[in-house]
């Protein structure tokens, strides 16, 4: 989230000060599938009910994740709405800020935590 826009910037920095900022690019990221969802259900002519029938759940489910008031939405169902709208989930994975961050798990450390959970 980097912007010329002082207003923003601004924002940015109180995020930043706050400790906020994974949290807050959490929320966003959320809002972004919500309405990416709808846009796309939209543009290929559906309603909440073709869709939901196409992915295989309700229909109040999806009125649901496109509002945002659907807390538990898990990966599968996520797929499964995104290929009934002829799309894909992309997951990336984005290293975190190095403060705090422990580094690169190494080959010893893996072993010693599987040996670990295979004895418990």
């Amino acid at each position: 989230m980097s912007t010329k826009n002082p207003g923003l910037a601004l924002l940015e920095q109180k995020v930043d000060e706050l400790g906020l900022r994974r949290e807050v690019e959490e929320e966003i990221a959320q809002i972004l599938i919500e309405h990416k969802i709808t846009a796309l259900r939209k543009r290929r002519g559906l309603t909440q009910a073709a869709l939901a029938k196409r992915s295989g759940v309700s229909q109040p489910m999806i009125a649901q994740i496109e509002s945002g008031k659907l807390n538990n939405l898990t990966l599968k169902t996520l797929a499964r709405t995104a290929r009934a709208l002829g799309a894909s989930v992309k997951i990336d994975l984005v290293p975190q800020a190095t403060s705090g961050s422990r580094g690169p798990i190494s080959t010893k450390s893996r072993a010693k935590a599987a040996s670990k959970r295979r004895t418990a």
